[in-house]
């Protein structure tokens, strides 16, 4: 999954916005975006285990 950080401009404030699929996070503050993306890329980047299905006998 692709994590972006893009910066906008509008007539009263400056945001900052992390894109990831579909979904968009505004912050205020550079650094703020920049260290949500980052962890959020490592969370995505990390190793996951599939939980198992417990056999119970029946089938």
């Amino acid at each position: 999954m692709s994590v972006k950080v893009e910066h906008l401009t509008s007539q009263s404030e400056e945001l900052w916005t992390v894109r990831f699929g579909i979904r968009r996070v505004q912050f205020r503050h550079e650094r703020c975006a920049r260290d949500f993306a980052a962890k959020l890329k490592e969370r995505i980047e990390a190793p996951h285990s599939y939980p198992q299905m417990a056999s119970n006998g029946t089938g």
